[in-house]
This record gives C-alpha cells, structure tokens and sequence, in this order.
C-alpha cells in the first residue's frame, strides 16, 4: 500500500477477517504494508459497542454490570441508572481491544466491543464528508442543533430567543443565521424561510454616479468611541437610542423611535416626512411635554446612527442633552431600539400598510 493513502474498504475486509482469526495487529499491518500504530488507530476510532440482546428481554436492561447481584438482581438488570459499571474483560478491555475473534462471542453477555469493515468504511465517508462541508460543524452537531431549532422555529420563535433559553448551544446569533442561510440545514427541514426574521444578501451594483462628499462637521467629538468615553466617566447616565422605523423612503410612513435603555421602554412618533427638521420636531415635542429639567435627566445621552435625518446634533443638544453617532454600518451599537424593530416588523411586516393601523391619525405624541 502505497505511504499516505487512505483506508480502502478491502483494506478494512482485511483488518477485519484478520480480527475475526486472531491476528496480531502487526500481522494485519504488515499484510497491509502499514505501521501498526496506523492499524491500532483504525481499530479504535471505528470499533462499537454492542449489548447483548435477545428475543423478549428489554433492550434497557443488561447483563453487564457489577452491581446486579448487590441491587438484588440474579444475573439481569432491567433497569437504566446512573451507577451502572460494566464488568471487565481483558480482550476488549486492552488497548484498542476487539471481540471479533473471542470463541465466546456468540454466548457472551457482556457488552461486546467489535469491528466491522462496512460500518468503518460507512463512518470514514461520513467524517470525510463533514471535513468538506465548509462549515465549523459536523453533520451530527448539525442533526443535533436542527433537532432543538426546528420545533421552535415552527412555533414563531427568534434565533436570539432561543439562544436565550438554551445556553447548551454553542454558536451565536449571527453563526446560526449564515449556517441558515447557507443551507447547512437544509437535510434536516430547516430553511430560510422559516425565520421569523429573513437572511437578505444585498446585491452590490457599481454606479457610475458622482456623489458629492457629505459635510461630517457634525460627528467630531460625537462618535462612538466617544460615547464610549462619556459613559465611562459617567456610568449611570441615562441613555435613549433614536432611530426611525418605515415601510417606503419615498413615501413613509416614518416613525421617529425613542428607546429608553434604562426603562426598557420604546416611544414612536408619527411623521409624515423624513429630514432633519422633523427629527427635531419630534424631539422637542417631547421636550415641551416632560418640562427642561425632567428631559434632561431622561435624556441626557441620545444615540443614533449616521442617517441624513439625524445630523441637527448641535440644535438638539440646545435641547439640554448629548448627541452621539454609531461607526457607519454597525447598527448594533445601539442594539436594544433595533431589537425592538424587529419585534414591530413582527407585528407590521415591512408589506403591511401601516396607515390602516391608524398611524395617519395619530398625533405626534
């Protein structure tokens, strides 16, 4: 056999007929024209475990504990617990030991050890395939990850809520969500379409249209990193994430999002356009509702991101408070007035017309 190549399944054949007539492994190795080591490494990353079974014993049980004469058995325990220890054997009990070629095999009731070349060959193409799959995961985390995923996304259920209330699951959110979309699921029932919130891919299109450059005066000292400073010197500040939330940029509607971290509560107002002079509108509605000094303790850091609407920093923060903008393309700086997004497309899908739902009529506060 040439050095390197892997195991074929007449090399196994060999392994295994040489087990079954009690042939030393550097016998099989030499056969093979391999190290022996290489052998003993087949053997025991393939070789099974077997009980022993019959016709009208329960599959549970088993003959193969030491404490069956001890919890009052005769020589059957057909119970499953905690305590149970198999009883040793010197054949399979050895490094990398095997049954195949115990004269007793047939009779024995102790839990067997065994190799088989079908089985090897069958879980090599397995592993071999799992290697290949591009993904950080095999086809049983897999299995085992769409077994706890699927019931619960069938029930309407988000990624993030069931990570939430299952920590046994290692990945995160955004892991879960490529895997998804990848269709590393796809065998077991699990596709795109079943999230509550859908994978979009956006398609990058080179224009040939001059941009003239966007006048940033407004983010110096307002970036994240010094937001990140202010909260630092100042940890219990009050902190209100602003955002808005709409169906068509052209024609709305718009609705300016208030989301009080501390208070865990989110306020929308209604706008029927989108620009810098209704952003502050709605913000100082607020302000003539709740009087100078109580804005200012509620609203003493507003974050946002870097939308055309939000840049009037400096006239807000006449208003008595500080304006701080997220890095570009990083909505998760400001996390929980996103999340609550989320839940409100739940409920209006971006389709949905949401001036049916009264928010036509609705007053500005």
């Amino acid at each position: 056999m040439a050095k390197n190549k892997h195991l074929t399944l007449s090399d196994r054949i060999i392994i295994e007929k040489g087990l079954n007539n009690n042939s030393s492994r550097k016998s099989i190795a030499d056969t093979l024209g391999m190290d022996k080591s290489s052998i003993c490494k087949e053997i025991k990353i393939h070789a099974f475990y077997k009980k022993f079974s019959r016709s009208g014993v329960s599959n549970c049980g088993t003959y193969d504990c030491i404490y069956i004469k001890q919890c009052g058995f005769n020589s059957f325990c057909s119970h499953t617990c905690s305590k149970q220890e198999s009883i040793s054997c010197k054949r399979k009990d050895s490094s990398s030991g095997v049954c195949n070629g115990c004269d007793k095999k047939s009779s024995c009731k102790l839990t067997k050890k065994l190799y088989e070349a079908k089985r090897a060959q069958e879980e090599y193409e397995y592993t071999l395939k799992d290697s290949r799959m591009g993904w950080n995961l095999s086809s049983s985390e897999a299995k085992d990850l769409a077994n706890i995923l699927k019931p619960l996304l069938e029930k309407g259920q988000s990624i993030a809520h069931i990570l939430m209330t299952h920590p046994e699951i290692k990945y995160c959110e955004k892991t879960l969500y490529n895997y998804i979309e990848q269709g590393a699921f796809e065998q077991f029932g699990i596709k795109n379409i079943d999230l509550r919130i859908k994978v979009r891919r956006k398609i990058n299109k080179k224009k040939e249209v001059y941009k003239p450059r966007k006048d940033k005066s407004y983010l110096k000292d307002r970036t994240y990193k010094d937001f990140e400073a202010y909260m630092a010197a100042h940890p219990e500040a009050s902190v209100v994430e602003m955002d808005t939330v709409y169906n068509d940029i052209s024609k709305g509607p718009y609705v300016q999002t208030f989301q009080f971290v501390k208070y865990h509560f989110m306020k929308g107002i209604f706008h029927k356009m989108k620009n810098s002079v209704e952003m502050y509108n709605g913000l100082y509605k607020i302000y003539q509702a709740l009087g100078e000094a109580d804005f200012k303790k509620i609203f003493e850091v507003i974050l946002t991101d870097r939308g055309t609407e939000f840049v009037c920093a400096e006239d807000m923060e006449k208003l008595g408070c500080h304006v701080f903008y997220c890095d570009p393309m990083a909505s998760y700086q400001k996390p929980h007035v996103e999340q609550n997004h989320n839940l409100f497309r739940y409920i209006c899908p971006s389709e949905a017309d949401l001036t049916k739902i009264g928010l036509g009529t609705m007053s500005r506060f």
